[in-house]
């Protein structure tokens, strides 16, 4: 019996086949989310898909970061058991991704740009709330209303539930806003909330794109951060 053999350009063309969908899909589950929030009205229909686009989003433009740095490092893909250890933990991902990237910021060929961004997402004081509401519905979250029907019902918010949390979160930074949303401007007051967590989540994708289009991730990832695409509006 003969074994059948594997044609290594072909599998090499499947490898890159399957690593552009998932830069395309961390893209676009960006550019999606931020339209969501941006037109963001009733909780009970725009909660859920917004956490999918940005939880999904952040979740593998994380998971590429680092994998491409540790291809480039070790020349190859990690393994699937590696990525499934770090689960759906997106601060731990985002700890790790910018540590990398602080340690790695002198390879860049604008490491004063690189370190600018570094600063001011580190002084950002939204940044760890979003992250950390986005972790807490790819953990428990997504399938909160099955778990009740299952009769299993979670003891964490629902995603709905989740959204305001973190808009009262932000308001204690934005005491004027809580003004606001108790009286007639309160649409308005959400629309600013609203801006400030895609602006802040904007700030954060400009760091790991400029890392990855300066070099500081690597020449892999400078291949493929036209395709990412995440700086531009």
């Amino acid at each position: 019996m003969t074994m059948k053999t594997t044609d290594p350009t072909q599998e090499r063309m499947r490898w890159l086949k399957a690593l552009s969908d998932e830069v395309d899909a961390a893209s676009s589950l960006f550019h999606h989310g931020f339209r969501i929030l941006r037109g963001y009205k009733f909780a009970t229909r725009d909660a859920d898909p917004l956490f999918v686009c940005l939880a999904g989003g952040s979740e593998k433009l994380l998971k590429l970061t680092l994998g491409l740095h540790k291809m480039e490092a070790n020349g190859s893909w990690p393994s699937a058991s590696i990525m499934q250890a770090f689960g759906h933990k997106i601060t731990v991902l985002d700890s790790e991704a910018r540590l990398l990237i602080r340690n790695r910021r002198t390879e860049s060929t604008a490491p004063g740009y690189v370190q600018q961004l570094l600063d001011q997402v580190a002084r950002d004081p939204y940044i760890e709330q979003i992250l950390g509401a986005l972790e807490r519905y790819a953990v428990r979250g997504r399938f909160y209303n099955l778990d009740y029907l299952g009769d299993k019902p979670q003891p964490e918010p629902s995603p709905a539930e989740l959204w305001e949390e973190l808009h009262q979160a932000l308001l204690e930074f934005q005491p004027e806003l809580l003004a606001m949303l108790a009286s007639a401007e309160w649409k308005e007051g959400r629309r600013a909330i609203n801006k400030i967590i895609e602006e802040s989540i904007r700030l954060w994708c400009e760091l790991i794109a400029r890392s990855w289009m300066t070099g500081v991730i690597g020449d892999q990832a400078k291949h493929w951060s036209s395709q990412l695409a995440l700086h531009q509006r």
